[in-house]
């Protein structure tokens, strides 16, 4: 009898033991987590990885925020998903990507994959009006490659090659509509912020209105525009005749997962899209 309450005692530390570690020889599966289809972050994502939004498992997580995929993955062990390299940080683990890792001068470089440039959108054949364009003028300067880089923007090589901004000598008034990606937000108000700055008195009578829908609702905002007010904001490419393009700085996109996630350090495009058709459910299963 004595042996057998020891045999009892033994076996409840065991299963203690085995639930502590997710359960004895049993693998969680891998909770996908995406960005809504309007997203320019996953219309990078998608097209290295070769993702139509048919493809993905019906098991994944849709969130329309850089900052709520960040958090989701930050909490969940099993969790995957990708965000703006600029917003990555210590709460989460961002991937190689076929070797390469995601930093600033690989991304430069070419060797990291997944990059993408931020844009600036203004409307074909209307004219921004004076306060927008001087607004404009200044994020498309020398003088804001300091904001830029410190909100960790990637700057390009014609940085060297652009003019610096002047403060205007007469004082701007009215409003600008600033519409568009996520992944921009702490960008451009780091922009607006040091314009404010550095213009003063000629520029405290503009007020900025902000919206993050997305990329795709950027776009859409510079196309309705009628009042030469708005500046879209993209994070990825899409050229339409409706609106011109102009790149402020570069950035990427990084595939992160936990903080403690050990089993993985590196991952490409074919692994990532059996991960997100759900071809792949587990971690160990990735080849």
């Amino acid at each position: 009898m004595k042996k057998l309450g020891m045999f009892m005692l033994a076996l409840v530390m065991a299963v203690t033991a085995c639930v502590a570690l997710t359960g004895c020889d049993t693998e969680k599966d891998i909770l996908v987590v995406c960005r809504e289809a309007s997203s320019g972050t996953r219309e990078a994502f998608d097209k290295y990885v070769g993702l139509e939004a048919a493809d993905i498992t019906s098991s994944a997580e849709e969130y329309s925020s850089t900052g709520n995929v960040r958090e989701k993955v930050a909490n969940t062990a099993t969790a995957i998903g990708y965000i703006s390299l600029a917003s990555v940080d210590d709460s989460v683990k961002a991937l190689k990507i076929e070797g390469v890792e995601a930093t600033a001068d690989n991304v430069r470089a070419g060797t990291y994959k997944i990059q993408r440039p931020f844009l600036l959108l203004t409307k074909t054949g209307l004219d921004l009006q004076p306060a927008a364009q001087d607004f404009f003028n200044y994020c498309m300067s020398k003088t804001a490659e300091a904001a830029i880089s410190a909100e960790k923007g990637i700057s390009t090589s014609d940085f060297a090659s652009r003019p610096e901004y002047t403060v205007p000598e007469t004082a701007l008034s009215g409003n600008i509509t600033l519409k568009g990606s996520t992944s921009m937000e702490d960008i451009i108000k780091k922009l607006v912020a040091e314009y404010q700055a550095k213009g003063g008195d000629k520029v405290s009578g503009i007020t900025f209105t902000y919206d993050f829908p997305g990329s795709g609702g950027g776009r859409t905002a510079v196309k309705d525009d009628t009042t030469g007010n708005v500046i879209g904001l993209a994070s990825s490419s899409s050229p339409d005749a409706a609106y011109t393009e102009h790149t402020l700085c570069l950035d990427a996109v990084a595939v992160i997962v936990h903080k403690d996630n050990d089993m993985i350090d590196d991952i490409n495009a074919t692994q990532l899209k059996d991960v997100y058709t759900g071809a792949v459910k587990k971690f160990s299963e990735i080849k």
